[in-house]
């Protein structure tokens, strides 16, 4: 019932439009909103959403996967946008990227997530904001995680950057890469819907989906980061306290989908790591890769 009601909640949030145009028109935020929240998840909440989470990704390791929290975290990120003072829509927002930065091992120990606006920017699109969630255990900060979305101009132009961020995502079959296949079949949204509580009807079926200008289903863009993190060679992390990963998301996922990911060893000796990207050989040259990122343990 609360999945629902915040659905409905984020369904019927509608923008600050005046106050967002100010903002495009002047390409200046004038004044960060102050809006956050915060939960605190028992040791047995945390216990059974791990192995859900873990069984659901095909994560195969003792540790706790590095894209949990953010999983956990996105029902703060509703919440958050939802608050009278956010001038963000909810239906309507791109996720386009995030940055995960983990200083501490995670725990199946109590979690304390503290979500919030770290930042809101023009964007060549619209407008982009930041959102971090900071999670905590045993009162000391383990992950950093900030999730940037986009909401859209009425005049959207091509950012410049998305052109040359794809071009230097597809350098990468240039070098000696790792391959593997990736399958999201047809009911993936609704399955990961049941576990996150997003029930967005663009990740259900094609027919909701295109009720909101989609040709058919997409799945969440989380749980394709997840799938892809869970089918690289980590080897190198698993022993650290402290690494990064980064990714931006550049076309959908569309539902059933066979893509195929790959990844390669940094070139930089700063670093350690390794970049990776998903891409669809299904469709036009230019839209090939759907996501790019990089996971990386400083030296």
């Amino acid at each position: 019932m609360q999945q629902f009601l915040q659905t409905m909640k984020a369904a019927m949030k509608r923008a600050d439009t005046s106050l967002l145009q100010q903002w495009i028109s002047q390409q200046q935020v004038a004044e960060l909103p102050n809006v956050s929240c915060e939960k605190t998840f028992s040791a047995a909440q945390i216990g059974d959403a791990v192995q859900t989470f873990h069984r659901n990704h095909n994560w195969q390791h003792e540790n706790i996967h590095p894209c949990f929290p953010l999983f956990l975290g996105l029902s703060q990120h509703v919440e958050t946008l939802s608050c009278k003072a956010s001038p963000f829509p909810l239906m309507g927002l791109v996720h386009i990227e995030n940055n995960i930065k983990q200083t501490r091992p995670l725990t199946h120990d109590d979690m304390h997530v503290h979500c919030h606006f770290s930042d809101i920017r023009v964007h060549p699109r619209g407008i982009v904001v930041d959102i971090v969630l900071l999670v905590k255990q045993h009162g000391s900060v383990c992950q950093t995680v900030t999730s940037t979305y986009l909401h859209r101009a009425a005049s959207d132009t091509l950012a410049k950057g998305d052109a040359a961020d794809t071009e230097k995502a597809s350098q990468a079959q240039s070098q000696e890469a790792t391959t593997s296949a990736l399958t999201f079949a047809s009911n993936a949204g609704r399955r990961y819907a049941r576990i996150s509580g997003d029930y967005n009807p663009i990740h259900l079926y094609h027919w909701s989906a295109k009720l909101f200008g989609f040709k058919q289903a997409i799945a969440h863009g989380v749980h394709v980061l997840s799938r892809s993190v869970s089918s690289l060679d980590l080897s190198f992390i698993h022993s650290q306290e402290s690494f990064s990963i980064t990714n931006a998301f550049h076309y959908p996922v569309t539902l059933p989908s066979e893509l195929t990911l790959r990844s390669h060893t940094l070139a930089n000796n700063a670093d350690n790591g390794l970049v990776f990207e998903l891409r669809n050989p299904q469709v036009k040259r230019r839209k090939q890769v759907l996501l790019c990122g990089q996971v990386t343990v400083p030296a």
